[in-house]
Parts: C-alpha cells; sequence; structure tokens
C-alpha cells in the first residue's frame, strides 16, 4: 500500500537529522510545536500560551476620579499602570497608564442584543480596545494608531484570552466590527446608515454566529459582503437567514 507522508512531517526529519549532524539538541515535537506557533492566526486556535496570546502588566487597575464626557452617561476610568497584549502572531498592543475607559466598548446600540457590555471578562480588552479608539483617549500615542479592522480584531482576541466564551466573544466582535469606529477609510464610513439598519443588520448577523458558529475571518467576510448595500439604504435578507425561514417565505 503506498504511503503518503506530509511534505511538512519529512521535512521536519530532515531538519532533527541535521541538527543532529551539527551536534544540536532539536526534537521533533518542538518543530512541529513551533510550526503550529508561527502558523496561528488567531488566539482560538493556539493551545501553547506562553509566549503569545497573553497579558502583561495586569490585572487591571483603575486610579484617579471618575471622568464624565458629553453625551456619554456612563463615567469613564483611568487606569494606573501600563497592560499589554501579546497576540497570536506575536504583535504587542498596549493600554498606557491613564487610559480612559468604561470597560464595555460596545457600541450602545447594540446592547439589547449582545447582553451586557460591562463584565469582568470584559474589562482588560475593553481597556486595550480604548486606548487605541476610545473616546477620551485622543492624546494618547495609540490612538488611531493602527488600522481599524486590526483593532478590532484585537479586541477579540484579547476577550478569548481573558475568558470570554468563543461564541460570545465572536458576538461581542461582530458588534465593534460593524458598529465601532472606523478612521482614515471613509469609503467604510458607516455613520450614515440609520440605527434601524445597523440593529437589523446585527440581528441577522447574531442568529447566523448562533448558529453556525463561525471564525472570527468569515464574520468580517459577511460584513464586508453586505456593507455596500447598507450604505445604499436596500439591506436584504441575508441568503442564510432566507433559506433557513421555516415558513419557507
Amino acid at each position: 500500500m503506498t504511503r503518503v507522508i506530509s511534505a511538512r512531517i519529512i521535512g521536519a526529519f530532515a531538519l532533527f537529522s541535521a541538527a543532529a549532524v551539527g551536534g544540536a539538541v532539536f526534537g521533533v515535537p518542538e518543530y512541529l510545536a513551533r510550526q503550529a506557533l508561527e502558523a496561528a492566526e488567531s488566539c482560538h486556535d493556539l493551545t501553547e500560551r506562553d509566549r503569545r496570546c497573553r497579558f502583561v502588566g495586569g490585572p487591571l487597575e483603575m486610579a484617579g476620579a471618575p471622568v464624565f464626557m458629553e453625551n456619554f452617561q456612563q463615567a469613564f476610568l483611568p487606569t494606573r499602570q501600563q497592560i499589554d497584549f501579546v497576540d497570536a502572531k506575536g504583535e504587542t498592543w498596549t493600554a498606557p497608564p491613564r487610559t480612559l475607559t468604561d470597560g464595555a466598548s460596545i457600541p450602545t446600540i447594540f446592547a439589547p442584543l449582545v447582553g451586557d457590555r460591562q463584565s469582568r471578562e470584559y474589562l482588560i480588552a475593553a481597556a486595550l480596545h480604548d486606548a487605541y479608539c476610545g473616546v477620551g483617549n485622543e492624546g494618547l500615542d495609540t490612538y488611531w494608531a493602527r488600522p481599524w479592522q486590526e483593532v478590532h480584531r484585537m479586541f477579540y482576541e484579547a476577550l478569548l484570552v481573558n475568558g470570554t466564551p468563543p461564541q460570545k466573544a465572536k458576538l461581542m466582535f461582530a458588534a465593534v466590527y460593524l458598529g465601532g469606529p472606523r478612521w482614515d477609510d471613509p469609503e467604510r464610513d458607516l455613520g450614515d446608515v440609520s440605527e434601524a439598519a445597523l440593529l437589523q443588520e446585527m440581528e441577522w448577523c447574531l442568529e447566523w454566529i448562533r448558529t453556525e458558529n463561525p471564525s472570527a475571518d468569515e464574520i468580517e467576510a459577511w460584513m464586508d459582503e453586505r456593507e455596500k448595500a447598507l450604505k445604499e439604504g436596500r439591506p436584504s435578507v441575508p441568503d442564510y437567514i432566507d433559506a433557513h425561514d421555516p415558513r419557507g417565505l
């Protein structure tokens, strides 16, 4: 019987042999583990978190008087110390000291759909997210320092690492991706879309997430595909929802 052996495994054994000849101690399991680490795109897929998918500088502590801002009912509190987050790719994200956060990050209009916006398992992720795009943090070096898509994705990854259940993290990621700020990207700005249309789109997306459990990449693709119709004022029932309508309508 012909056996098909993975090229990656062959490469692993070849590298192991070369290392042994040179006197180095290098095991195949360690090599494969490192390859998996380098290939991981999300903390959802990463099992070894010694160097990645971790927080540095926690737990999150607040210091100073509450700050109240116009058009916001809730108070914002400044963080006491710097918090860093190392994502699955090894990139470091930083919430500097005195980052203002309300511990939420989820757009207010989606609160009825997502549920509690301020839970212990969200706080550190919210502070990191606020450091890059939260109101009151415009003076921070981190503010708008990275593309909005990457910042919202970081929020999802930080939620996972802080213990948020994966499906809940996906719901919250969808909420910030659809209703959160989109800076330096006027072609994709949704500021003129009505709240009613955004809420309906979010309801459809949440139903899809709960039923199909898509990946974060698939959630982004959903949003990207449907936002043109949103901007043009002609949103329609997604094909997925239509196909699963029990009335057959």
